[in-house]
Parts: C-alpha cells; sequence; structure tokens
C-alpha cells in the first residue's frame, strides 16, 4: 500500500456545512428574538442592538470603547492556534447539544427580564454547544479560551461602575499615603478621593478630586485582557494562568497609583493645572506600569522548557493550554 496522499486525510473541520447551517440559524434566532430592550437601540437584533450601542456617543466615556476590536482580537488568536485546532481529533458529541438548550434557556430568562448582555452570553454558549457537538470535548478544550474572550465584545460597564468607587477610594489612599510617608508631602490632606496640598512659600499647592474617569476600572478591564491572553499563549500550568490573572486588578489599581503618585508630586513643583495636564495625557503611565508588571509575573510564571508532545492529542492539547 502507498503512502497516503493529502486527498484521504480527513477533512480539518468535518461537517463544515453542518455547522454553517446550523450557526446560521442560531444567528438568525438571535437577529429576530434577540432583544427586548429599547432603552438604547431599538431594534430586535442582538446584533443591532450591539452594533447599536458601540454608537453611542458616551461609550467612548464608559470602559466600553474596546469592546468592538474584541471579535478581531479572537479572530487573530484563533489563527495563530490554527494548526492546534486542524490537528485535535474530532467526533460527534451529542453532549455539546445541551450546551446549545442551555443558551436558549438562558436567552429566554434573560429576554424576559430584558438583560440583553446575559444574551450575549446565551449566544456564545450556544455558538460554542454546536461546535462541540459536531467536532466532539477535545476541540471544545481547544476553542473554549479564544472563543469566550468574546465576552470582552459585550458593553459591561452597566456591572462594573459599582466598583469605581472603591477602586477610587483605594487609589487615592495609597497614592496619598506615599507622597505622606515616603516623599514627605506632609501637609497632603485626603478627603475622600479628594487630595489637597495647600499653598507654601515652596509649592503653589493643588486640589484633585479622583473621579469616576480615574477610578482605573478601565485599566483594569484592559489588564485583565491582557493577562488573559498573556495565559493562553505562554503559561502552561493551571496555577500560573490563575496566577496572572489575579493579579491583573492589583497590577491595574499600581499603575493608577503610579500615575496619581505623578500627578501629585508635579502639583507640588509646578502647580494644578500643570498637573491636570499631566492627569488627561499621561494615561500611558497608568498601563505602561501595569503591563510592565504583567510581563515581569508572566516571566517568573513561564515554564524554563515546554514538555515535548508525543501524540497528535497531546500536541493539540498542549497548543491548546
Amino acid at each position: 500500500m502507498g503512502p497516503s496522499s493529502d486527498n484521504d486525510r480527513p477533512p480539518a473541520l468535518p461537517h463544515l456545512g453542518v455547522f454553517a447551517v446550523l450557526f446560521g440559524v442560531w444567528c438568525l434566532f438571535f437577529h429576530v428574538v434577540g432583544n427586548s430592550s429599547f432603552g438604547y437601540v431599538h431594534s430586535h437584533s442582538f446584533f443591532g442592538w450591539l452594533t447599536g450601542w458601540y454608537r453611542l456617543t458616551n461609550v467612548a466615556e464608559s470602559g466600553d470603547e474596546l469592546c468592538p476590536l474584541i471579535p478581531f482580537l479572537v479572530a487573530i488568536l484563533l489563527w495563530m492556534k490554527r494548526d492546534a485546532l486542524a490537528a485535535v481529533p474530532k467526533r460527534v458529541w451529542p453532549p455539546g447539544l445541551v450546551l446549545v438548550a442551555l443558551g436558549v434557556l438562558l436567552h429566554v430568562a434573560a429576554f424576559l427580564v430584558q438583560q440583553v448582555r446575559i444574551s450575549g452570553f446565551a449566544f456564545l454558549l450556544g455558538g460554542v454547544g454546536i461546535m462541540s457537538a459536531l467536532w466532539g470535548p477535545l476541540f471544545l478544550r481547544v476553542i473554549a479560551f479564544p472563543w469566550f474572550l468574546l465576552i470582552f465584545a459585550l458593553p459591561l460597564d452597566a456591572y462594573t461602575s459599582s466598583a469605581t468607587l472603591p477602586l477610587r477610594l483605594l487609589s487615592t489612599t495609597l497614592s496619598a499615603g506615599f507622597c505622606k510617608s515616603i516623599l514627605g508631602l506632609k501637609l497632603v490632606v485626603q478627603h475622600g478621593t479628594q487630595v489637597e496640598l495647600p499653598p507654601t512659600p515652596t509649592s503653589p499647592g493643588f486640589r484633585f478630586e479622583v473621579v469616576a474617569a480615574c477610578s482605573g476600572i478601565r485599566s483594569a478591564s484592559v489588564i485583565l485582557l491582557i493577562s488573559l491572553v498573556h495565559a493562553y499563549l505562554h503559561l502552561r500550568t493551571t496555577f500560573s494562568r490563575v496566577a496572572i490573572v489575579l493579579a491583573s486588578v492589583p497590577l491595574a489599581v499600581f499603575g493608577n497609583v503610579v500615575r496619581l503618585i505623578v500627578v501629585f508630586v508635579v502639583g507640588d513643583a509646578f502647580g494644578e493645572s500643570v498637573a491636570k495636564t499631566i492627569e488627561t495625557r499621561f494615561g500611558f503611565l497608568t498601563y505602561g506600569s501595569a503591563l510592565l508588571g504583567v510581563l515581569f509575573l508572566g516571566h517568573l510564571l513561564s515554564p524554563k522548557s515546554r514538555p515535548q508532545s508525543t501524540t497528535l492529542v497531546d500536541a493539540a492539547e498542549t497548543a491548546a493550554s
């Protein structure tokens, strides 16, 4: 028997036509009865609601401005993992339909209580259920992480806004305390989220309010996303992945504190107007400090050498993990 040709190999994604039909029906379902809330976007379609929300003028101020970019990020991750997706053994797996059923039930509940964001999660759950039903549990393991990163494409500011005040208080307390105890700005006074330095013969003084936009919730969501992607691409153990994800919020707070300290020091030296310029234009201090923390922690947690896979399944799982 001669060597097998490329035509004899099984397709990388069998039943692709069936998937296209089923996923198309799933999308049509959410297009026709995907939104029961017309407070912001008057459309019955979940996708119409989502794109309409992206076009709202207040999205740029809500922390959701990165949402439209997430599908492109997911597409890049899937392309980077294309070899693992092609290599993993595939089979029809009926239990995957349970995820589709759960997606339907979750969407019905979300539709009745007018929670369109929860419908978005239901859409993702049913979509991955269709894929796992056609291509099996090993494929589900490979696809689950990049697929559910699409959650970040949903506008979630409505659920995270309640965390802004505690983050504002924490960042203000840490930065003001550092300035008083370490940098010698003994006259710095904190009133909640307000920091004040009275004028002195050597300082013009300043008065700042750490507003919601400076709470760090936006940077926390961005750093969390970056930590998840870094863990997916470069870390191998569950411990290292969980550690870097849990560290994302403290790192974001650290970056925010660094920026506030710089603002207060500049305010002490050059006055409030110059410090406010730093506050509005030097947001890279927050992200840069936090990103350096993510990279440093990722370096500490990354494996020294990658394990060698001996089977096709091991290779696919290693690429997926």
